[in-house]
């Protein structure tokens, strides 16, 4: 239930910041980023939540467990992609936030490569794909640096 009321106020709170732009406003840094950071809280600790004790399995060589739980936040980090598109970006950041949206969508593909390969047993490539997985979101970062983000910052999960 309280998942399911959390998920309603961070939608809320994107439909409150999304009304004023209904009125033919134009879209700055600011505005942007006060819709889309809820979206990326929402998901950082829904993220957080389904990795927790997944590095503990992986060096316990349990990876399959880990590898389920790599390919479930890879679903979620789909699903946040998916809202954030609906956005509209300020004019002049087009571009940023494509390429912005294009390292998310490499950072999604990467961490279910890591589930895929955790499920199959193999420990070593699974460890590389997350370092991938790890670049992708530092690129992700700096692509999207302009617009000073709390909570849509990636790489390792459980930093701040």
């Amino acid at each position: 239930m309280r998942r399911t009321l959390g998920t309603f106020a961070a939608l809320a709170l994107v439909m409150l910041a999304v009304a004023p732009l209904a009125g033919g406003e134009e879209q700055t840094r600011e505005t942007y980023k006060a819709q889309v950071e809820p979206l990326c809280q929402a998901n950082r600790e829904a993220n957080e939540r389904i990795l927790r004790g997944a590095r503990q399995r992986v060096n316990m060589n349990k990876l399959v467990p880990a590898g389920k739980q790599f390919i479930r936040a890879s679903d979620s980090f789909g699903k946040l992609i998916k809202r954030l598109v609906a956005i509209p970006p300020p004019a002049e950041d087009a571009r940023r936030v494509k390429r912005w949206f294009d390292s998310m969508r490499l950072l999604k593909t990467r961490l279910r490569n890591v589930g895929k390969y955790f499920k199959a047993g193999e420990k070593i490539k699974g460890t590389h794909e997350s370092i991938f997985a790890e670049r992708a979101g530092i690129s992700a970062n700096n692509t999207s640096i302009v617009f000073h983000f709390r909570h849509c910052r990636f790489g390792r999960f459980g930093r701040s």
